[in-house]
């Protein structure tokens, strides 16, 4: 029985706390840890990305888990997309951005604000800043086919993945029914 003091779950850095964004910065990481019971006893350090260019980083070292994230770029599906890095780093899934992405997909569509960077998507999906909900729960089902898939031993998991998407986006969308006195 451990009576000691409950493990934080986030350290953040001096520079994350000075932010006048930190407010901001902690409600996101908040909402998003939710869907990584994983890191449930896992303290989080969570620093600013200063590099041009770069939204995120996760550290890839299971001793100290760390994320970075750019306080004025905050989408979900960044974060949610470091803290799965930290599961990258404990061996709960494959290494490598695509299927970095993929397994953040699938996730939950709370976390798909945003078109992922690194799994190919059809051009008009890939151009959009904002993902509706319709798109993001598109993505985060054909995100779980695919582990399903990767799980009885496919090994073109990713590629089904992004073949799928094309295929439904392509698809002709049916006009919604008018209402029964307007077809009368």
């Amino acid at each position: 029985m451990d009576l000691g003091p409950p493990r934080l779950r986030w350290s953040f850095s001096r520079l994350a706390l000075r932010s006048p964004h930190h407010a901001r910065i902690r409600e996101r990481i908040d909402f998003v840890r939710r869907f990584f019971p994983e890191l449930d006893g896992v303290t989080v350090r969570v620093g600013l990305a200063r590099k041009p260019g770069v939204l995120g980083w996760g550290s890839l070292d299971p001793g100290r888990p760390a994320i970075w994230i750019r306080p004025r770029r905050l989408e979900y599906f960044t974060i949610a997309h470091e803290l799965t890095h930290l599961l990258q780093a404990r061996g709960l899934v494959p290494r490598g951005e695509r299927a970095c992405d993929l397994w953040t997909l699938a996730r939950s569509p709370l976390v798909v604000d945003v078109p992922p960077a690194y799994l190919r998507l059809p051009r008009e999906l890939r151009r959009r800043r904002r993902l509706d909900a319709a798109e993001a729960t598109l993505l985060s089902a054909s995100a779980r086919r695919a582990i399903e898939a990767r799980a009885r031993g496919d090994r073109r998991y990713l590629a089904n993945f992004e073949r799928e998407v094309q295929a439904a986006l392509a698809a002709p969308r049916r006009p919604a029914l008018a209402p029964a006195a307007a077809r009368a």
